[in-house]
């Protein structure tokens, strides 16, 4: 997600004609039209609206990192429709900085990158392939915010950020916006029609002129309606929330806590084990974390094994039977099954892609 400042359309890269050879990445991980694009840091950085800060030593800055597509337009004064469709190539951490204010809207289809604000994680975990679940969120800044993304060598990204200004917002006859305060966040669940919006903003008509712009436009709309009435209904339901909806101590330890399982050392603890290294009681940890990142711990340890058994199959080249036990399943069986509906893909699939 970078932020949408201008009105140049970035469609990055240059073109990789898809042979036979790419036959089994398109089947299992792409649909990008019919072309695939190459993005290195160069690229990235210049097509980005803002200055964009990643550490690319560990790769060059002339090698690819990403592979798709990602746009960014000015549809009107004060909206703005940022679309990505890529596939890390690299594992790479970006940082910029977010101007305000602003509303967003956020949908993302499909992907796991961690992504902060302001210091605080934005709860859109997709996941991954045909297991991935779609996750809507808006977003109120009342200034200036850092921004930070970190993503897994291989990791899909498939989203939807639309910007809506001061300026914009201030144009309707009365204020819809659902939210007030920084960082105040709602999240929202796409509809089907939603859901087959942000396909056809990702993969557009192709249509010349003004038409193209009223065609996007019409679509950014109907998914603004639909993500700010589920937040206005979200608002009368309960009190307003900020992001995260916890006090910082709280939030600092279900970071700890995160950081822990994303490091493998607590695979063998319980839950009792963990609250205690935490300096807490297993309920209020439970409800910590699960406010902080929408998943249960075991929920996110899982996906965490996974994620560490897919790192070493694709940059170590460990043998699926090693990726199970990476995993902690004693099943290869069970194991392969987990990570297709995790990935999308099988792993000695995965592995094969190196």
């Amino acid at each position: 997600m970078f932020d949408c400042a201008n009105s140049a359309v970035a469609d990055s890269g240059v073109d990789l004609p898809v042979d036979a050879s790419t036959d089994g990445l398109q089947e299992d991980r792409l649909s990008l039209r019919h072309h695939l694009r190459l993005i290195d840091m160069h690229a990235l950085r210049e097509r980005a609206s803002g200055p964009v800060d990643a550490d690319a030593s560990a790769f060059g800055e002339a090698s690819p990192v990403m592979q798709g597509t990602f746009s960014v337009q000015c549809l009107r004064a004060g909206v703005y429709l940022h679309c990505t469709d890529i596939i890390n190539l690299q594992p790479l951490t970006t940082r910029a900085d977010l101007p305000g204010p602003c509303v967003k809207v956020l949908l993302r289809l499909e992907g796991e990158a961690k992504v902060r604000i302001g210091g605080c994680d934005l709860p859109l975990d997709a996941g991954q392939g045909a297991g991935a679940t779609p996750r809507g969120a808006v977003l109120c800044l009342d200034r200036g915010e850092s921004f930070e993304r970190r993503s897994m060598k291989g990791d899909r990204q498939r989203m939807i950020v639309i910007t809506l200004t001061a300026e914009w917002l201030g144009s309707l006859r009365s204020s819809t916006c659902p939210l007030c305060g920084h960082l105040a966040i709602r999240t929202w669940e796409p509809s089907p029609r939603a859901l087959a919006i942000a396909e056809q903003l990702l993969n557009p008509a192709a249509l010349a002129g003004p038409m193209s712009g009223l065609y996007l436009e019409s679509r950014v709309l109907e998914l603004v309606a639909e993500a700010f009435a589920q937040a206005a209904e979200s608002a009368r339901s309960s009190p307003p929330s900020m992001m995260p909806e916890l006090r910082p101590d709280e939030y600092a330890r279900a970071c700890r806590l995160r950081d822990l399982l994303d490091s493998g050392n607590a695979d063998a603890m319980s839950l009792a084990e963990m609250a205690r290294a935490m300096r807490c009681n297993c309920n209020s940890l439970q409800q910590q974390f699960r406010a902080a990142f929408g998943k249960t711990v075991f929920d996110y340890l899982r996906a965490s094994r996974l994620r560490r058994a897919a790192v070493a199959l694709q940059n170590e080249g460990v043998s699926v039977a090693r990726a199970a036990e990476i995993a902690r399943y004693s099943s290869q069986a069970n194991f392969s099954t987990a990570f297709r509906r995790h990935f999308g893909v099988p792993p000695k699939r995965y592995r094969a892609r190196i």
